[in-house]
């Protein structure tokens, strides 16, 4: 029986996408095996994600052919949606509480999604959660779609002395300690103000952040210099002072160089100019990497360690870890700017330009007093 030109060009289902994938998965190492090429552990993880891919790719190329999307639907937006939250999410279980829906009815919609695509929008099974390029591709237009419907949403309610929506703000780590900072003060007056909107409010390092901010996770940031770039415009807030610190007691003869001389470490960060010159400077031998501002801390409360903490943060934990100033310092001190920052090309819905105003109120009280030149946009 030959098949008609129809049913072979027809879209492939999800059942055989997953057959495909090990199938060509298990030709590659079989592949290795014939050839007795030696096959380490990493490089079959990094193999197996890249096969899996690259068979996903070939399945999704070849019904996507025949799976052209002419119109979006508001079924379409929906499922749309749903995917954007398990993708942001990372997998269908940790959508759950997002979603408020069991696993089973999730993967059913992800599952019709992928049917109206033409194929697999994402992979999971013992590798983990992972998009594919055709998921990647439905993640930016779900954001994009969900955006352009929120602008919709605000031109008809402009009329109406209401706000509503969603809000993402993320905050860079520690903030909470900092006296300068009126975080927690905006967030109050917007909620007064707006409590229809929902607000979700996450901490996360600088590096995140900014990436969050370019693939529209977040709708806007408070953080400091290492999320300059073109594409995010920032407004100042506040300014942050840090020193040099070692868990007490220390010798107070003993500068910097000279515990780096009896075998202390230097705590760095990465993409952290500050740690990174004062290792090179003192030429250390011994160094140890933290990842956000709380792993610094814990370096230094251990002890045999020296480290750059926000002043804020050390007169903070001064009664459960001691935290001392590294003698003859001074020198090492240094301040930043810390400032609200969101995307150029994405505009503000009126939830998010309610928050910018709130912010920049609460830190101009401050500001203006002290630097009226400080409270300034784009830099």
């Amino acid at each position: 029986m030959v098949a008609s030109e129809e049913a072979t060009s027809a879209p492939f289902s999800r059942p055989t996408v997953e057959i495909l994938c090990s199938v060509y998965y298990f030709s590659a190492l079989d592949a290795h095996l014939f050839n007795k090429k030696r096959v380490y552990p990493g490089d079959m993880l990094r193999n197996r994600r890249k096969d899996r891919n690259l068979a996903c790719r070939e399945c999704n190329m070849a019904a996507r052919k025949a799976a052209l999307v002419s119109e979006i639907t508001e079924s379409d937006l929906r499922l749309l949606r749903i995917f954007r939250a398990v993708a942001e999410s990372g997998g269908l279980s940790a959508a759950e509480a997002r979603l408020r829906m069991e696993r089973s009815t999730i993967s059913r919609h992800v599952q019709t999604l992928e049917t109206r695509l033409g194929g697999a929008v994402c992979l999971r099974g013992p590798a983990g959660f992972e998009l594919t390029e055709l998921g990647r591709a439905a993640l930016q237009a779900a954001i994009t779609a969900c955006d352009t419907l929120d602008q919709v949403r605000d031109q008809l309610n402009s009329t109406h002395d209401v706000v509503i929506g969603q809000l993402a703000l993320g905050l860079a780590d520690n903030c909470l300690t900092n006296s300068d900072a009126k975080i927690t003060e905006a967030i109050r007056q917007f909620r007064l103000r707006a409590p229809a909107v929902q607000l979700h409010i996450s901490v996360r390092p600088p590096v995140d952040l900014a990436a969050d901010l370019l693939t529209r996770r977040l709708h806007m940031a408070i953080g400091g210099p290492s999320l300059a770039d073109p594409r995010l415009e920032t407004h100042w807030l506040f300014n942050e002072e840090a020193k040099l610190y070692t868990a007490a007691p220390v010798d107070p003869k003993a500068d910097a160089a000279a515990l780096v001389g009896r075998g202390y470490a230097v705590v760095t960060r990465d993409r952290d100019r500050h740690s990174l010159a004062l290792a090179n400077r003192l030429g250390a031998e011994r160094c140890v990497v933290a990842l956000g501002l709380e792993a610094v801390a814990t370096l230094l409360a251990a002890g045999n360690c020296i480290g750059f903490l926000p002043t804020h943060l050390a007169r903070s934990l001064s009664q459960s870890k001691p935290l001392v100033e590294v003698p003859q310092s001074e020198e090492w001190s240094y301040g930043f700017d810390f400032s609200l920052i969101h995307g150029v090309a994405r505009p503000l819905s009126r939830a998010g330009h309610l928050m910018k105003d709130i912010l920049l109120a609460a830190h101009a009280a401050d500001a203006s007093s002290a630097d009226p030149g400080r409270a300034r946009s784009g830099s």
